[in-house]
């Protein structure tokens, strides 16, 4: 599918030219970024996370209204078939909207509450080892308080998994008991705090900064060869760029899960940078075209495969309103489209002109180690 790529390509565009393509969209994008500066979500800015499941559609310009008097600041709210989701970049208390919600889903708790009918009385003794096997449990769910009510047991747990519990109170009980389990909707609220948020954002910062340096020792121990690990370098560094412009472009935040998604583009972009140089350098079959023919064709293979992926994951995502992993997916699929044009155009062209100066080849200073070396 991709035999001769390479070769076909530049027979009808000079590399020369082609080096030049990712350095003209990166600077024709730069603007967007000083007009839609590329916003922090509420994890490195400071604000409040709301998700609240729902059974029936909400009035949400109703919400809004009465939302209106606590002055949320960058407010936000997202409806699914049964999940609400409200973003502010102000840090709320969690009694101040937990009335306002309620009035239009109805009663909120924050966790599940199990009552159960114990089969006869308990003593002071049976009741705490009950206690303490149930606390120790953690494929229930997470168990927030236990206590007795004459002859009822009740617990209060999130993510409550009833069938399981059931079965371990049958078994410890020895009995068949029943577990009453009223429908509620449980609030999952979230609240950082300015201060909180500054922080995370430096600590993620210092993670990227980290992560790159590594990066470059490890391409420099790797080839031992200043242009060629420069190529890559300058590879990378325009995969991060132009995904940080597209994440301007199309309004998405920073927050964890993107950090995250640019951290792993690192590591996917230098990737395909490694494949082509250790291929089109190490390698003495055939010409510097054929080379590079071959690690385009594995390269290109890697790629789509990866896309492909990334794309199911990113409907899948989307259509479930699962927030982490579409936001992960968006930024992957920024990053290695761009990879496509700067590892194919950028990185290729630099190698074939480096190549192509046999005379200042010759001169250049090699170590006499390289982990690519045979």
């Amino acid at each position: 599918m991709f035999d001769n790529l390479y070769t076909t390509l530049t027979g009808k565009v000079p590399y020369r030219t082609l080096i030049v393509i990712p350095l003209l969209i990166a600077l024709l994008l730069l603007p967007v970024m000083f007009m839609r500066p590329i916003a922090f979500g509420i994890d490195f800015r400071g604000g409040t996370w709301i998700e609240v499941p729902i059974t029936h559609k909400i009035d949400q310009e109703a919400l809004e209204r009465d939302l209106a008097p606590l002055n949320l600041e960058d407010l936000k709210i997202l409806q699914g078939n049964d999940i609400l989701i409200i973003e502010t970049t102000t840090a709320i208390a969690k009694e101040e909207i937990t009335p306002i919600l309620e009035e239009h889903v109805g009663e909120l708790m924050e966790s599940d509450v199990v009552r159960v009918q114990l089969p006869g009385e308990l003593s002071a003794d049976e009741k705490k080892n009950l206690t303490q096997k149930i606390m120790n449990r953690k494929d229930i769910g997470v168990v927030n308080n236990i206590s007795f009510e004459d002859k009822t047991l009740i617990i209060k747990v999130t993510d409550l998994d009833e069938d399981v519990l059931k079965r371990a109170l049958d078994y410890y009980l020895d009995a068949d008991v029943v577990l009453e389990h009223p429908e509620v909707r449980t609030l999952l609220f979230t609240r950082v705090e300015p201060t909180m948020g500054e922080d995370f954002k430096i600590q993620g910062m210092k993670a990227i900064v980290v992560a790159v340096i590594l990066m470059a020792w490890v391409v420099f121990f790797a080839f031992r060869d200043p242009i060629p690990s420069l190529a890559i370098l300058l590879a990378a560094g325009f995969d991060i760029l132009l995904a940080v412009e597209g994440m301007s472009l199309l309004g998405i935040k920073l927050e964890p899960a993107s950090l995250a998604a640019l951290l792993m583009l690192i590591g996917y972009s230098v990737d395909s940078d490694i494949l082509l140089t250790s291929r089109t350098l190490k390698r003495k079959v055939g010409t510097v075209n054929e080379r590079m023919d071959d690690a385009m064709k594995t390269g290109l293979t890697m790629t789509m495969t990866t896309l492909v992926a990334l794309s199911t994951l990113f409907i899948v995502s989307s259509i479930f309103q699962i927030l982490p992993l579409k936001v992960v997916a968006s930024v992957l699929l920024l990053g290695l489209a761009a990879d496509l044009i700067t590892t194919w155009f950028m990185n290729t062209g630099i190698l074939k002109w480096y190549l192509e100066k046999p005379r200042k080849r010759k001169k250049r200073k090699k170590f006499k180690f390289s982990i690519f070396r045979k």
